[in-house]
């Protein structure tokens, strides 16, 4: 399982910094929420970029996503990653199969599906009696 410790970290420096798409002030100047116009100072983007942490709200993680041209959603599971040491994803790699049915479980960074017996029988359970 790749290390989620610096998760949102990493998300912001695929997007900005030395050879990238963006530059620091340009995150910063296109960081802003849709919905409260709270916005990232040019300081806050840096230490997004170099890994410090920083005080996180649903309405700066819309701006971070607004900066980077990502989902939210993205934004918000590397933030819970990082943040909190919650994943989402599918810890047991359940294939769709004809219903196109996605798992996906919240669980601590540090636990794989092998850990979780209990939760994968219910998986598989509600999976097979749809």
């Amino acid at each position: 399982m790749p290390d989620q410790t610096e998760a949102l970290t990493r998300l912001v420096q695929e997007h900005v910094g030395e050879g990238r798409d963006l530059t620091i002030r340009a995150f910063a100047q296109q960081a802003v929420d849709p919905e409260t116009g709270t916005t990232v100072s040019k300081s806050t983007a840096g230490n997004l970029v170099t890994g410090h942490r920083i005080k996180i709200t649903p309405e700066v993680l819309r701006a971070i996503a607004a900066g980077l041209g990502v989902p939210v959603a993205d934004v918000q599971a590397a933030a819970m990653a990082q943040y909190v040491g919650v994943v989402v994803d599918d810890p047991f790699g359940v294939p769709p199969g004809d219903d196109d049915a996605v798992v996906r479980v919240a669980h601590s960074s540090r636990r794989q599906g092998e850990d979780m017996p209990t939760v994968r029988a219910f998986v598989e359970r509600s999976h097979t009696s749809q």
